[in-house]
């Protein structure tokens, strides 16, 4: 199947995974993969409800996670998705794209990959916006994804 994302308005890991159940992925089914990771329970939480964005209806996917910011290597992410129960292509999949941040981050900051300290991405909520969604694509046999171009604001910020 062919999926295709339209962005007018950018996206986040929770917009995607409202994406992937209003298409068809169960909330359970989200649950149930996150559960797979063997996190302590009493970490996180995923709900959901319908919400009206404008005129057009959207499910609102909500992950909680009880910790603040947690500061991990690529080594920490790996070792998680390794002793969880996820199927070996959801595992490799979802290492891949925490691979990619690492080494997008890397040449910023001008070191390896292994040396980045994941900030947010690197926290129970993005660990879970990732498998989530790395989970829901396949569940769904999405086997391509478009999407329109993100947009791009004009002017500067002070960061």
């Amino acid at each position: 199947m062919i999926a295709y994302l339209d962005l007018p308005s950018g996206i986040s890991g929770d917009m995607f995974l409202g994406c992937l159940v209003d298409a068809g992925w169960s909330i359970d089914q989200l649950r149930f993969t996150i559960a797979q990771l063997k996190l302590p329970a009493d970490e996180w939480s995923i709900d959901a409800r319908q919400v009206m964005k404008g005129p057009l209806r959207a499910t609102l996917v909500d992950v909680q996670a009880a910790e603040g910011h947690h500061h991990r290597h690529l080594a920490d992410i790996r070792q998680i998705l390794q002793a969880s129960d996820l199927a070996q292509s959801i595992q490799e999949r979802a290492l891949a794209v925490f691979t990619r941040l690492a080494a997008a981050e890397a040449k910023v900051h001008g070191t390896t990959p292994d040396k980045i300290h994941f900030h947010e991405v690197g926290a129970v909520d993005a660990i879970i916006d990732v498998v989530g969604t790395v989970a829901g694509l396949a569940e769904l046999v999405i086997a391509k994804l478009f999407a329109s171009p993100l947009p791009i604001g004009p002017g500067w910020a002070t960061t």
